[in-house]
């Protein structure tokens, strides 16, 4: 496959992923923020914001955090993110079914022209179910060969990441308040995984078992364990038998990191656990880049996005 086909599949995956998980976290936060019997203080839309990866920004106000994880230019945004994957997805349109290039291109010009202050819940439920609707197309209207396990490879490493990095941050975060079953259940629901932790854990939100849900499990496909496990699968395809690459190499120890852990440690040292992701990441995105992608073409890092591992678009 030539390397920009690579490069633009990847992005197509890694960017509708991103652009997802930024809804789900603005959506969970603003609740959050509703349902407290406190006042959240300007410190709370200011975590949050970090937990956006709008790293060392200051804003302190609720209605500026929506605007800037909505539509905002200078760091990860739902608009940014999903007008990157509207780019990746028309470089590679010939690779693409109709209905899923359109379904793509139809959610981008409803989030641009969408008049979503006024009414921001169904806005941000439009951008996750219809990105589940891509996600569906995806999986069965394409040939399940180098395309899809490009697109799939961008989606779960940047899971893999954004889940990481809720988990870690909200388990230092929450370090003093262990038992606070209100943030902790934001925790679940800013991962997707709220309905499936009720199924498999009776009894409530512990942070101790949201740890074990979200960074261990095998099984959960929003788990981070998961996600590294398909990404390596999808290199093992990609790549077949005979290649045993720098990319293959650093995805299994990136899987083994999460198969090897245990929640007491996560929970002891969280940040520690995240940085040590974000190393093997940024690690990754180079490999990548000097495997698969374009490295004359390819900046060697994106702004604002240190350790994501995933490249940036080419012009």
């Amino acid at each position: 496959m030539l390397s920009r086909a690579a490069t633009s599949l990847t992005l197509l995956g890694r960017h509708l992923e991103r652009a997802d998980h930024l809804a789900r976290i603005l959506g969970v936060h603003v609740a959050l923020s509703l349902d407290r019997s406190d006042e959240p203080g300007p410190d709370f839309w200011v975590r949050f914001m970090e937990l956006a990866g709008w790293r060392g920004s200051d804003t302190g106000r609720r209605d500026e955090a929506i605007e800037m994880v909505v539509a905002g230019t200078l760091g990860p945004s739902v608009r940014a993110s999903f007008a990157a994957a509207r780019l990746a997805a028309q470089a590679v349109r010939p690779s693409l079914p109709t209905e899923l290039y359109e379904q793509v291109n139809a959610l981008h010009w409803r989030i641009q022209e969408s008049a979503w202050q006024r009414d921001l819940y169904p806005f941000l439920m439009d951008v996750q179910m219809s990105i589940r609707l891509v996600d569906g197309l995806l999986e069965d209207t394409m040939f399940h060969d180098e395309a899809r396990d490009f697109v799939r490879l961008g989606k779960f490493v940047e899971r893999a990441a954004n889940v990481t990095s809720v988990v870690t941050k909200k388990s230092a975060e929450l370090a003093d308040a262990p038992e606070d079953q209100l943030e902790w259940t934001a925790v679940l629901k800013s991962c997707f995984a709220f309905e499936s932790y009720q199924s498999r854990y009776p009894g409530g939100v512990t942070p101790d078992r949201v740890i074990e849900c979200l960074i261990l499990d095998q099984s959960l496909p929003r788990s981070a364990r998961f996600s590294s496990s398909t990404a390596l699968e999808a290199v093992s395809r990609i790549e077949g038998k005979a290649r045993r690459s720098k990319p293959l190499r650093l995805l299994v120890r990136l899987n083994g990191m999460y198969q090897q852990a245990n929640t007491e440690t996560i929970a002891e040292h969280p940040l520690d656990f995240d940085a040590e992701c974000r190393s093997l990441l940024r690690q990754l995105e180079v490999a990548l880049r000097e495997t698969y992608f374009h490295p004359s073409k390819v900046p060697a890092a994106v702004s604002g996005e240190e350790g994501r591992g995933m490249p940036q678009q080419q012009q």
